[in-house]
């Protein structure tokens, strides 16, 4: 499980770990938020940045008026969960993966 941050309004790097886990040649990734007190599910598809022995590293801007498919996406301040998933094609539904969450874990959104 890991932990990080999200700056609203801006662009943000994210260090995980996926491509260890990863089945696929060169994947989208679907991240999965969902706030810990309202239940919404927001997501945001993306391919990663950049790979090395340590993480995998994504681009993911938070912003009000987000393209979903363009890794941005629209947070409300405050604790999430998230879960990744991968895919062969871009896409926002979460049954349209492999269905294999290769990472979870909690954000915050300031």
């Amino acid at each position: 499980m890991s932990n990080f941050v999200i700056n609203k309004g801006q662009l943000n790097n994210i260090a995980v770990t996926v491509s260890e886990r990863s089945r696929l040649v060169n994947p989208y990734f679907l991240f999965a938020f969902t706030n810990k007190f309202s239940n919404t599910t927001a997501f945001c598809s993306l391919q990663m940045s950049s790979t090395n022995d340590r993480f995998d590293l994504f681009e993911i801007t938070e912003t009000a008026d987000p393209d979903n498919l363009n890794g941005e996406v629209f947070l409300i301040e405050g604790e999430w969960k998230y879960e990744i998933y991968e895919s062969e094609l871009q896409t926002l539904d979460p049954s349209a993966t492999t269905e294999r969450v290769l990472q979870r874990g909690q954000i915050l959104v300031d």
